[in-house]
């Protein structure tokens, strides 16, 4: 699950004047929708190739329920995208379904955060480069975790998380994987772009599986009722087969 950032960004005039665009109506008892709809000049995750130096069109629709105010809340979605090659070698379409239960924990509302779930990623139509070499299945069921905290400070708050991943099927022998990352964002004053940074360490359970660090900085902005992008990724500790350094941007909008 992915998300958005530009590069024409930097061409764009200082002040914009917003365009009205269309919302969903107002929460409903029996919970809300959302969506998600973007263009990415590169899909990137996690510091990872997954569109080969191609462009991507990505979009989401997300159902979220509250089961107990703050506490607890159920959600369910889909992703899609097209992927071409990248580090995973895999050419084709990406759908992925997922469902869970996300919330705040007690006493430590403004701080800390839970995040639990099922996630499966179907590639329809997919076409893999790695078959010849024993991986047959790339599609995969994934359970998981997660606990993120915000540290508030005078500047930026920061954001801490520890995301653990397990597939009983995995994809490429890659069983179980946890994710640590840390980031935070600040508005330029009197402009209406944001920057923000962040670092991820990607870690996995197999004997010989990849491990490695990726390196985010951001630049965003809204206009004309968009979102636009402009990021600068890098990796290190991983396999020689990885484009280290990745300039992307994306246009998108959400519902």
């Amino acid at each position: 699950m992915k998300k958005i950032i530009l590069a024409s960004a930097l061409s764009l005039p200082l002040l914009f004047s917003e365009a009205k665009s269309f919302e969903f109506p107002d929460k409903s008892p029996y919970g809300e929708i959302s969506a998600n709809v973007g263009y990415y000049s590169q899909y990137i995750w996690r510091g990872e190739r997954q569109n080969d130096g191609q462009s991507a069109i990505q979009g989401g629709l997300d159902y979220s329920a509250t089961l107990l105010d703050t506490y607890i809340d159920l959600y369910v979605g889909v992703w899609g995208s097209n992927v071409s090659g990248g580090t995973n070698s895999l050419s084709g379409n990406e759908l992925d379904y997922y469902g869970g239960l996300t919330g705040a924990v007690p006493l430590l509302e403004d701080y800390l955060a839970w995040d639990g779930g099922m996630l499966y990623y179907d590639y329809p139509g997919m076409t893999d480069e790695n078959t010849a070499n024993g991986v047959a299945n790339v599609d995969f069921v994934e359970y998981y975790g997660s606990l993120s905290a915000t540290i508030p400070n005078p500047i930026s708050d920061i954001g801490i998380s520890y995301y653990y991943g397990y597939s009983p099927t995995g994809f490429q022998g890659n069983y179980g994987y946890d994710y640590q990352n840390v980031s935070a964002e600040v508005g330029i004053p009197n402009t209406p772009f944001t920057v923000s940074g962040g670092a991820g360490f990607s870690g996995s359970d197999t004997e010989g599986g990849n491990q490695y660090t990726d390196y985010i900085a951001s630049l965003s902005t809204s206009a004309f009722g968009l979102d636009l992008g402009l990021n600068f990724t890098t990796v290190s500790g991983y396999a020689a087969d990885v484009d280290s350094d990745q300039v992307t941007f994306s246009i998108g909008k959400s519902f």
